[in-house]
């Protein structure tokens, strides 16, 4: 399927959707036989859900916790309004804008401070539980080789992944050219690339995965490949009122309101036809199916039907970066007292601490953010004694904070019962072993979700696989 033709027909699919909202005080599929059941009320399955009712199916969706949105998050409950998942809408997020601009949702420039995706801020570093400094170049305590003294820890990583970056295309990750690429993992990557012990040990802290020794390189430098080559073509921009103000406009536009807690506990798969079963004991029948389920929860669910089992294995080994965002109310702006940037990078478990601006909060929104096997022993922790943990730490190093900052909200990725996890990765040699398999439709049953990307990624990626799956059922059914 080329580009062209999956552009073309998502426009014709595109056309119309914005559908008036037809009010009803509840949803129950079961009256009527649907067209599609979408699985998964995220930027993935509305996209898909938005494209197929624009081509006159009749689509329900069915969610299975009590909010609209899935990784994207505003949380308009806490201090500043932060995004706990996607934020940046690329330069080239054409099918994200696309919904944007259909729904009248504004996007604006990133405000002044916004960190990016190839834009990193000035950042004070504490190395070994270190006093924070600023002059990383010149420090005893930096002990990289001598050419890489110059980058910063929080560079560390995309400077490895992206040096000598050998792809040129966006779909030359799957190229068998670069298997070598997929058998190795990060830690092999960078090596080869360069990084010393200590750079090594420097990019571990923060990988969004367990470790470097998980991480496949091949994905992440494909995943950087992209976000730098859709740098280049442009700034990204944000959603004026929180990127939940269009993920909450795209389900508003449905026919059907979305169903919300529709916690899948059995799938029964034939050629023609889907049956869903909830935990709430509802039941639900369509002709097809578009699944959106990430494979770290999907593994987990019983499906009847010619599931290959090399598929249900993909979904085993598919990981998720483990990650925990920490938000720190502040009566006042610490940093402005010691003199030092308000961003501080350790090589401590909570890793990072950001300072971003805010839609809300003239003075921004603070948050510690930690990935990866870090986040292990803080899980053994209640959200009470981690944020009592969090505050000493930051006070500790930054003593000017005291009396200043409390924990406001924990962001928990990792426990997060409807993802287990934030961004999906592959694990070294699984590309080449699953990208075709995982994603394969199953009897009358279709995947979409970040994960089952080829070409992009982020939400825009969310928005490509939900497109192919939304054009393979229009084939299906005869409506393409």
């Amino acid at each position: 399927m080329s580009a062209d033709r999956i552009s073309r027909r998502a426009a014709i699919g595109m056309a119309g959707t914005a559908a008036a909202f037809a009010a009803a005080p509840a949803w129950a599929l079961e009256p009527e036989k649907l067209d599609v059941i979408i699985l998964g009320a995220g930027m993935s399955g509305l996209h898909a859900a938005r494209m197929l009712e624009g081509a006159g199916l009749s689509v329900g969706v069915l969610e299975g916790s009590d909010r609209i949105g899935g990784r994207v998050w505003t949380a308009w409950d806490v201090d500043g309004q932060p995004e706990f998942g996607a934020e940046q809408i690329g330069h080239g997020y054409g099918r994200v804008r696309a919904n944007a601009s259909d729904l009248n949702i504004e996007m604006i420039p990133p405000r002044q401070g916004a960190m990016g995706e190839t834009k990193l801020p000035q950042t004070a570093i504490s190395i070994g539980g270190s006093a924070p400094f600023v002059d990383w170049a010149n420090s005893p305590l930096n002990q990289l080789a001598p050419d890489e003294k110059k980058i910063i820890p929080l560079a560390l990583l995309s400077h490895y992944v992206m040096k000598n970056d050998p792809l040129s295309d966006l779909q030359d990750w799957l190229k068998p050219e670069f298997r070598g690429i997929d058998r190795m993992s990060l830690r092999e990557y960078c090596t080869k690339n360069g990084a010393s012990a200590e750079a090594l040990r420097l990019i571990n802290v923060g990988v969004p995965a367990w470790t470097i020794d998980e991480a496949n390189a091949l994905d992440f430098l494909r995943k950087n490949h992209y976000y730098f080559w859709d740098a280049k073509n442009g700034p990204y921009s944000v959603v004026k009122d929180g990127t939940s103000a269009l993920t909450d406009a795209m389900a508003k536009s449905l026919k059907r309101p979305v169903a919300l807690n529709k916690r899948v506990v059995h799938i029964d798969v034939k050629a023609s036809s889907v049956t869903i079963t909830c935990a709430d004991g509802s039941v639900h029948t369509a002709r097809t199916c578009i699944n959106t389920i990430p494979p770290t929860v999907l593994k987990d669910i019983p499906i009847s039907g010619a599931l290959p089992a090399e598929q249900r294995e993909s979904w085993r080994r598919q990981r998720s970066d483990q990650s925990i965002q920490i938000c720190i109310a502040f009566k006042e702006p610490f940093w402005e007292k010691d003199g030092l940037p308000a961003n501080m990078w350790t090589d401590s478990p909570f890793e990072f601490f950001a300072h971003t601006p805010s839609r809300t909060n003239p003075n921004g929104v603070l948050r510690f953010y930690i990935n990866g096997a870090a986040v292990e022993p803080l899980n053994k922790m209640s959200d009470q004694e981690l944020g009592d943990h969090a505050i000493a730490q930051l006070v500790r190093l930054r003593p000017a904070a005291a009396g200043l900052v409390s924990c406001d909200h924990i962001m928990n990725w990792s426990t997060y019962p409807f993802s287990k996890g934030h961004v999906a990765y592959y694990q070294p040699g699984d590309i080449e072993r699953y990208v075709d398999i995982i994603g394969q439709p199953v009897g009358a049953m279709y995947f979409a979700g970040e994960h089952n990307c080829r070409v992009n990624a982020g939400i825009e990626g969310a928005c490509e696989a939900a497109e192919n799956a939304a054009i393979a059922i229009l084939e299906k059914l005869g409506k393409a």
